[in-house]
């Protein structure tokens, strides 16, 4: 006596566009615009910056996070790390009396923790370089977008 078996469940293969298929998170979407974005845009944003009186060490941190050529990835997130703690210092009585700046204190720590480890950790690490990376960014883009929404 055989036993009948089921047919294979069909899986739906959906086509990935080239853009879809290569843009799976905020980061790749954020490394994307960097590509994209020209110096003398950049220039224009930071003179945004200035006008909105963000200080000086912000603004050449934010240029040297996004203008970098890319190759020492730790120093773009101690970058981030740096101008996060510049925004924390000169905005904070700016921002809502709910914002998580401790919070944010206490991931900075955390990301320098993490960045001291990698250095010091024998080989390269690209899982936990790129993890530092997108927690960094994650960071930034909040604490900017707290301080830009007041």
């Amino acid at each position: 006596m055989t036993r009948a078996r089921k047919p294979a469940a069909k899986t739906a293969v959906k086509p990935k566009g080239r853009l879809v298929g290569e843009l799976r998170t905020a980061a790749d979407i954020v490394a994307l615009i960097r590509q994209i974005v020209t110096p003398e845009q950049f220039h224009q944003a930071a003179d945004w910056l200035k006008e909105q009186h963000f200080s000086d060490r912000f603004i050449e941190l934010t240029k040297q996070i996004h203008l970098s050529d890319r190759r020492d990835p730790l120093s773009t997130v101690e970058n981030q790390c740096d101008a996060v703690e510049e925004l924390i210092q000169t905005r904070s009585s700016l921002l809502d009396d709910d914002a998580p700046i401790s919070s944010w204190r206490v991931e900075l720590d955390k990301l320098r923790t993490g960045i001291k480890l990698v250095e010091k950790a024998q080989g390269n690490d690209t899982k936990k370089i790129k993890e530092l990376e997108k927690r960094a960014a994650k960071l930034y883009n909040s604490v900017f977008i707290a301080v830009v929404g007041k």
